[in-house]
């Protein structure tokens, strides 16, 4: 998933009018599911439907196809050329169905499903072989040695005791370290599942809001509630976006470095610095 960031457009900015610009349909966030390719789309379609891959609605499909190309128009996204192209093979399938049936003739439909098929088999055998590299690619192999001098002496089933233990040793110890391996995985598993993920949209709501009560605050000051890293590194894209979007400057900045003044640009200041750009 990726989370698309709308610029703050309003003219004369204040509390309640930010708070009514983050109840408007979402004005602040909205989500665009990002695909690699058409045919990953197309399956997602398909998935979302619960339709038989087999017996593909063409009008519904392409429908909600042109829906998402027009959505990432819709917010200057660039579009890949081969999305362009599935969607003109999609509105030929569906001209072709709307036409008489000739005896014998082909389903319009199947080169796609056969397309779908393949793709679909590719991706899943990518996951196998990722998960395959994930299990294997810490393991070393060591080649073969040619042994000499080997004892022809008979076999005996007597083995001195230390030879045994050691064995048991290596054994004991590299099972330990697998199962450390294994506990070390599943913890940093449930941390990512249970930590906060604090979107970029909060943070610029929230500096917009304490720099309209204030006016202006310090770098440093706009950092000491944040109580996750997640939110230390949205606060701080949110100030680049509102840098960018010509919403706030940067003023006083200290010797040393260590600190700035963040001041919020009223619509008055944003001409005089266009001006004299």
């Amino acid at each position: 998933m990726s989370e698309t960031m709308l610029p703050v457009g309003q003219e004369q900015i204040d509390e309640a009018a930010i708070e009514q610009y983050a109840k408007d349909d979402g004005a602040l966030s909205f989500k665009l599911e990002i695909f690699e390719g058409p045919l990953e789309l197309l399956l997602s379609l398909i998935t979302k439907n619960k339709v038989n891959i087999y017996d593909i609605p063409i009008a519904l499909i392409l429908e909600q196809y042109m829906d998402y190309l027009h959505t990432m128009e819709m917010f200057n996204m660039e579009i890949a050329s081969e999305f362009i192209v599935m969607a003109s093979q999609l509105m030929v399938i569906k001209s072709r169905l709307l036409l008489p049936k000739v005896e014998d003739e082909e389903d319009p439909r199947q080169e796609l499903v056969d397309m779908l098929l393949e793709y679909q088999r590719a991706k899943q055998t990518a996951e196998i072989l990722h998960d395959r590299e994930l299990t294997y690619s810490g393991r070393y192999e060591k080649p073969p040695e040619e042994i000499k001098n080997i004892s022809q002496s008979e076999y005996k089933l007597t083995h001195d005791i230390k030879i045994l233990q050691e064995a048991y040793m290596r054994i004991y110890q590299r099972r330990l370290e697998l199962m450390e391996a294994q506990a070390n995985t599943e913890k940093l598993d449930n941390l990512l599942k249970s930590t906060r993920h604090v979107p970029v949209n909060e943070r610029i709501l929230h500096v917009m809001k304490l720099l309209v009560r204030r006016g202006n605050c310090s770098f440093a000051g706009l950092f000491e509630k944040a109580e996750s890293r997640s939110e230390i590194v949205a606060t701080f894209l949110a100030v680049l976006e509102l840098i960018k979007g010509r919403r706030i400057m940067v003023e006083g900045v200290s010797e040393n470095y260590e600190d700035c003044k963040i001041t919020l640009i009223r619509d008055k200041e944003k001409e005089t610095i266009e001006e004299n750009k």
